[in-house]
């Protein structure tokens, strides 16, 4: 199958599917688990795959993530990370010649490749992580000079294999929305990922509906297919969704995911707390449902503070829904026989 049918099949199962699961935390668990300390510059998460710990790391990661897709036959999307440098940046270094993106997909293909029951239904795509601290919204680009800073990463991810991209971990709607536009000159499918508070707005102090509407203006070409959160609780996600200005028809029908963390806590103390808190998995995964079955949320996964267990009960809860509606096609099918 061609990238471009892969990129094709993606769009499909998205459209087709009653949910669609992603990955859960990677980074944060190979630092809680294997590494113990943060990625090291200039490479950051994307240096992981060059090193002996954070390897393991990630074959931890997609591994698990992998077989419960398999174990319970679900979609999934994986993101290995990404990485485009200057190359005076990284001179001398043993991964000076690599394709540093290349590195990482391959790496998680490899994976996925060794599961063949399930992986025609694993989407590995990537993240144009946001040029700051997503913490700290004033250290965002504005939006042109982010149009010029991820139009690069962009290119590059449209010669590439990947199945789709996403913006990552934004919590200001400039950057998101001149990363939004270097992805829709490109041919990869692509959404758009916030960082947002449960007041209903992402950490610069635009309402959700009001950044939708913008992106979704500013890139009627090739939109994003479309919108979602990631490292925010499903409870405050709830929140967020009940304020009232975006209890809008655009947000119901362009919002669709979430990337949730295990912590209810705020993108502040999260930043700041010295140990990482999660709920127990169980309640994890019923509030992320009810994101589905109350606000139509359809594209459900994990980030910081969230592992196996988080995941696997998510699994638990989508394989569900996937039984329900097949026994729902099942009787039709009998009631009305061709």
């Amino acid at each position: 199958m061609t990238t471009q049918q892969r990129r094709a099949l993606f769009i499909k199962t998205l459209e087709e599917v009653p949910i669609f699961m992603v990955q859960g935390s990677v980074g944060e668990r190979i630092k809680r688990n294997f590494t113990h300390r943060n990625p090291p510059k200039p490479l950051g998460l994307s240096g992981l795959y060059y090193t002996e710990d954070g390897h393991r790391g990630l074959d931890a990661a997609f591994h698990d993530y992998t077989g419960i897709a398999q174990k319970y036959d679900v979609p999934m999307m994986l993101h290995p990370y990404c990485k485009v440098i200057d190359r005076e940046i990284i001179k001398g270094a043993y991964y000076e010649d690599r394709n540093i993106t290349a590195d990482n997909f391959n790496h998680c293909r490899s994976i996925v490749d060794g599961y063949p029951s399930i992986r025609e239904k694993i989407f590995i795509g990537t993240t144009l992580g946001f040029s700051g601290d997503p913490y700290l919204p004033e250290t965002g680009l504005p939006e042109e000079e982010a149009y010029a800073f991820h139009s690069r990463t962009a290119k590059v991810l449209d010669l590439l294999e990947h199945d789709h991209a996403r913006t990552g971990l934004t919590p200001t709607l400039p950057e998101a929305a001149g990363a939004a536009r270097a992805l829709s000159e490109t041919t990869i499918p692509y959404f758009v990922s916030f960082l947002v508070r449960k007041d209903g707005k992402l950490l610069d102090g635009t309402w959700l509906h009001d950044a939708i509407a913008y992106i979704d203006s500013k890139t009627e070409k090739w939109p994003p297919l479309f919108y979602q959160v990631n490292c925010v609780h499903p409870r405050n996600m709830i929140k967020c969704l009940d304020q009232t200005p975006n209890r809008t028809e655009l947000v119901r029908t362009r919002f669709r995911g979430l990337e949730a963390n295990g912590s209810d806590l705020s993108p502040e103390e999260l930043d700041n707390a010295a140990a990482i808190y999660s709920s127990p998995a169980e309640d994890w995964a019923d509030d992320m449902m009810r994101l589905y079955r109350d606000y139509g949320l359809k594209i459900l996964g994990g980030c910081c503070g969230t592992d196996h267990s988080h995941m696997e009960q998510l699994a638990m809860r989508v394989r569900a829904v996937y039984d329900i509606e097949q026994a729902y096609t099942d009787v039709i099918s009998d009631t009305n026989p061709q």
